[in-house]
């Protein structure tokens, strides 16, 4: 087999008819192996896409039994969580209602302990109101006091002051 067109143009080029032929064999025989490659690579092909197309399918399969077995594992900790859920606020009422129970007794411990208080802070206020009564009476005779000695001091300046001068 020969690559007319090589050929020709070879021979145009200045080469020998004998090389031009031989050139367009050589390169005809590289058309035959380049269509051989082809061929195989079409039937790679082929054969790649049937195994992925299977490879695909087994994983699906996988993935559906992945996927089953999650969900009933997921159904099953579910179920345990709701019931624990359950137990936990079963427990926990319980629990509060003690609690309330207890504050309620504290609560009326408080009560008796604010009374005792409010008897205490009624004798402390008599007793402030007593020392403030006390306090205003003893300021308004250090007042008088006061005046009583600067009225004298006054007095005595004066009788000194008449004496000596």
């Amino acid at each position: 087999m020969l690559i007319e067109e090589l050929y020709d143009a070879l021979i145009e080029a200045g080469a020998s008819e004998a090389k031009a032929k031989a050139a367009a064999r050589a390169v005809a025989d590289y058309e035959k192996r380049f269509g051989g490659i082809e061929r195989e690579l079409a039937s790679l092909r082929s054969d790649f896409r049937t195994e992925l197309t299977e490879f695909r399918s087994e994983v699906g399969r996988n993935f559906a039994e992945v996927n089953r077995q999650f969900t009933e594992i997921r159904s099953d900790v579910e179920t345990k969580f709701l019931q624990f859920r359950s137990d936990v606020e079963r427990k926990f009422l319980e629990f509060r209602s003690d609690i309330d129970k207890q504050f309620a007794g504290v609560d009326k411990q408080f009560a008796g302990v604010d009374r005792q208080f409010a008897g205490v802070d009624r004798q402390f206020a008599e007793s402030r109101a007593y020392v403030e009564k006390e306090f205003t009476d003893i300021r308004g005779t250090l007042k008088l006091h006061n005046w009583m000695m600067g009225t004298t001091i006054a007095l005595l300046t004066a009788m000194f002051l008449k004496m000596f001068y």
